[in-house]
């Protein structure tokens, strides 16, 4: 039986808070990892600068959501470029790392939150979620991208795994590894598919344009970036 979204949520939850919270910890600064980790780190730091180059380098005014935002790396840079930011995860473990980390100077402007996607955070010019849908099967994706995008102003940037033959080898092989080193739940798809058919979903009642924006395959990370712009 396909679990629902909430049962996905909690295992990912358990996953972050208790099996790799020190993993992920050290995978977000500039600690020493394991070489699949060092993969995975190179890779989502190309996905965030693909992400931020979608964005103005002046944010100042702008109020960005950063959904599933874990230690706050992505927050922290929305900050520096002037934009008030709620970053919100899961993981009270993540969050607590990520408000330790927050500079002192970007206090005013950056929150953190422990806090469901689906849960209704307002209005924000921009939201933006960097991983955050990539455990979740196609009809929970849309569902989060439909509640987000009626209360979003400008646009949203997000990420998922596109799925081949390539990439389901790397998962089985990514098996072998230890619990901390591997994403405890991975639902690739058809991107061009997907993107087809949330257009069909929701295009007579928003006005949108959704198109992917670029790929990054680093092995052990591959993720593809989208973008929704109202």
């Amino acid at each position: 039986m396909p679990k629902t979204y909430s049962q996905t949520r909690d295992r990912i939850q358990v996953y972050f808070d208790q099996t790799a919270v020190k993993a992920w910890e050290a995978l977000t600064n500039e600690s020493p990892v394991s070489a699949i980790r060092s993969k995975v780190r190179a890779g989502r730091q190309e996905m965030r600068e693909l992400l931020l180059s979608r964005l103005p380098k002046d944010l100042t005014d702008y109020s960005i959501l950063d959904a599933g935002c874990g230690t706050g790396q992505m927050s922290i840079d929305l900050g520096m470029r002037g934009a008030k930011v709620l970053g919100i995860d899961i993981s009270a473990n993540l969050i607590d790392i990520a408000r330790k980390r927050l500079p002192r100077e970007l206090k005013s402007r950056v929150n953190f939150a422990v806090s469901d996607m689906m849960k209704n955070h307002g209005d924000f010019d921009h939201v933006i979620l960097m991983d955050s849908l990539i455990h979740y099967p196609e009809a929970d994706a849309k569902a989060v991208l439909s509640n987000l995008l009626e209360r979003t102003r400008k646009g949203i940037l997000f990420t998922m795994v596109p799925t081949n033959a390539f990439l389901k080898l790397k998962l089985l092989f990514g098996r072998l590894f230890p619990q901390s080193d591997r994403s405890p739940v991975l639902a690739p798809l058809d991107i061009k598919s997907f993107i087809k058919m949330f257009e069909r979903r929701l295009k007579d009642k928003i006005s949108f344009e959704i198109n992917s924006v670029g790929q990054v395959n680093k092995w052990f990370y591959t993720s593809e970036a989208i973008e929704l712009k109202k």
